[in-house]
């Protein structure tokens, strides 16, 4: 598989675990929160299969894996993708730019969920 794309795989299953912290734990750790999730994913990867990996993340940051539906599917297609050694050695070597792919992708997220409350706001105003 290209590289681009187990890339790619490793940030979906990042974010769902991102995502899977409670935010009671990311708001006591707000000041090193996302260093912590990188260095726990660095130390996680160095096992021999994905679950093992998420795992060990999970008990490490009290995260759960898969909240909904969507979260599990993009998990499960990641698990059952058969590249558990490529993207462990990507999640080793290349956790930093991983993890600000993530963090990027969370600001985006964040930006959208404003813009659509500042609309609901403006939709109540006008009524």
């Amino acid at each position: 598989m290209e590289r681009d794309a187990l890339r790619q795989q490793a940030v979906d299953l990042l974010h769902v675990l991102w995502r899977g912290i409670p935010n009671s734990f990311k708001s006591r750790y707000r000041m090193s929160i996302w260093q912590q999730f990188e260095d726990n994913i660095r130390s996680a990867a160095y096992t021999d299969n994905l679950p093992k990996f998420i795992n060990s993340l999970c008990l490490s940051l009290g995260a759960s894996c898969g909240a909904n539906a969507e979260d599990r599917t993009i998990a499960d297609g990641v698990l059952n993708g058969g590249h558990d050694r490529q993207i462990l050695k990507l999640l080793r070597e290349e956790t930093t730019y991983l993890v600000l792919r993530v963090r990027l992708r969370q600001q985006e997220r964040r930006e959208a969920w404003v813009e659509s409350q500042a609309e609901e706001t403006d939709e109540w105003e006008v009524s």
